[in-house]
């Protein structure tokens, strides 16, 4: 999450409808304008993960740079929450050997996704449903963003995952 603000409390209603907690990447930038909303999220029970801070490409960063991107947004996160996070998912989907080691050097696992919905490239919510029923597998972990496409496609998504035998549950819950 590093914008999208107007679409999350209906995202947030309906995971709370279904009783479903998800993990959130976040911006450190974002977080530091988004207090409650932060608040909001983590008193819900979802999982909070590192977004970086200011949403730049890590693999063109030197190793200081990645490290203090996910320190800063680490920083703002504990101040607000009180927790320290632990996974890091690179913005763009960005990395090389180089970012995940700078990650992992001080802690952090890093996250990529196996399913993209592409939901800030499209207001059809059915094709982000198509890409989801093509790619879905065990273990997946799709990729969503606070979109009004995505608003839509939830209820459907959650909906069809519950009736294919699959669960939702947060990034970390896929690693136990």
């Amino acid at each position: 999450v590093v914008w999208g603000n107007e679409y999350l409390p209906d995202m947030l209603s309906e995971l709370k409808k279904n009783d479903i907690k998800i993990t959130f990447f976040f911006g450190g930038e974002w977080v530091s304008k988004n207090k409650e909303l932060l608040l909001s999220i983590n008193s819900d029970g979802h999982e909070i993960g590192n977004h970086g801070y200011n949403h730049l490409k890590h693999s063109k960063l030197s190793r200081e740079r990645n490290i203090q991107e996910i320190l800063d947004t680490e920083e703002v996160i504990m101040n607000i929450i009180g927790k320290k996070t632990n996974l890091f998912a690179p913005p763009y989907g960005d990395l090389n050997k180089d970012v995940i080691n700078a990650a992992e050097s001080i802690g952090y696992k890093v996250i990529m996704w196996s399913i993209d919905t592409i939901d800030w490239n499209t207001k059809d919510y059915n094709k982000i449903l198509e890409r989801i029923n093509k790619k879905i597998h065990n273990g997946a972990i799709i990729l969503m963003h606070p979109t009004e496409s995505m608003v839509k496609a939830l209820p459907i998504m959650i909906n069809n995952l519950k009736n294919d035998g699959y669960s939702i549950v947060k990034v970390s819950e896929i690693f136990n």
